[in-house]
């Protein structure tokens, strides 16, 4: 490499690496001193995004030595956006960029958050576990930490780490409102209103009377988390919201469209059946209230898979992705 070249790769990695920290600062010092996220996040995970932070800010040079020459990073474009936003039409890419850098950072610090506390939980009954031995309650939290564990784990490196040669690259980002609304009123900050609007009529381990009941339900909650973990397994590198990285068709999504969608919500209506029964107990119109709420969260969910499929659906390898698997939640039936 001639000394120009290597001249020109050293600024080109000084330019992203600042507008990529600039960026990751603006997140950190948001998600640590706003008066929400300090309450919201425990102090623990908000030292770990100091820790993260640091991390990031020394990976990045060696990250970017990595990029082929001239690739359009998505926070060097972000800030191109910005600077030309009132003077230009923002380009394709540009827009891309600009949208991706938000998604980013609105999940990022929610995963590495989470994935901090099941790692933790998990750790906490799998010690309860071997200290009592009943898998009733103690192996059912012990497996469930386990499967958010593995969720929010692939999440939290697919929203950390894209590379032209990880084939992770974000191609695109949902372009419309309704889509990115559909989605963010399942996250905090936003999932306070929905849950205020909606109530929350369910439960990770629900509580029936009759011990085979009991222990029925816990284990058709756990099968479906499995394959709702399987799923994000499945997504690998790819896994994120709101961005088309490429078509999956491995795992759960050989099967069907959207695996973890119909999992999750499968096992929130097996958590709300004692719920629902004691509201039918007390009153009707609690029950009619109950059975809307968890309805409405199954309606967010299959709104948001409908906004994924007119999303990926501009992508020819999607339309013969669906082709391939013509069933959207249920095999053989829907």
């Amino acid at each position: 490499m001639t000394e120009l070249a290597v001249s020109f790769k050293g600024r080109e990695i000084l330019v992203n690496y600042l507008a990529a920290a600039s960026l990751l600062t603006f997140g950190f010092l948001i998600y640590s001193f706003h008066p929400y996220y300090i309450q919201f996040f425990s102090e623990q995970a908000r030292e770990l995004f100091l820790y993260c932070w640091g991390a990031y800010l020394v990976l990045l040079p060696f990250y970017y030595t990595t990029l082929p020459t001239g690739y359009p990073t998505k926070s060097r474009l972000f800030w191109l956006a910005a600077a030309g936003f009132l003077r230009r039409s923002l380009s394709a890419e540009e827009k891309v960029a600009v949208l991706a850098v938000v998604v980013k950072l609105f999940f990022l610090p929610l995963m590495i958050a989470w994935l901090f506390h099941h790692a933790k939980e998990t750790l906490f009954h799998l010690d309860v576990l071997m200290a009592n031995g009943n898998f009733f309650p103690n192996g059912f939290w012990l497996l469930f930490n386990i499967v958010f564990l593995v969720d929010v784990g692939c999440f939290t490196v697919g929203y950390a780490v894209e590379h032209p040669r990880l084939g992770n690259e974000i191609r695109s980002v949902e372009p419309t409102a309704v889509g990115w609304i559909v989605t963010l009123i399942c996250y905090p900050p936003f999932n306070g209103a929905t849950q205020q609007m909606l109530g929350w009529h369910s439960g990770d381990y629900p509580a029936f009377e009759h011990p085979l009941a009991q222990y029925l339900s816990a284990a058709l909650i756990l099968a479906a988390l499995v394959i709702y973990a399987w799923a994000s397994a499945a997504l690998n590198l790819k896994a994120s919201n709101l961005t088309h990285r490429g078509i999956v068709d491995g795992g759960p999504y050989a099967w069907v469209r959207h695996p973890a969608y119909i999992a999750k919500n499968f096992s929130w209506w097996i958590g709300s059946l004692p719920i629902l029964y004691g509201y039918a107990q007390r009153d009707a119109s609690d029950l009619i209230y109950g059975i809307i709420g968890v309805a409405g969260w199954s309606a967010i969910y299959y709104l948001r898979a409908m906004t994924e499929e007119r999303h990926l659906g501009a992508d020819p390898a999607y339309a013969a992705y669906c082709e391939k698997v013509r069933y959207k939640f249920i095999p053989g039936v829907w």
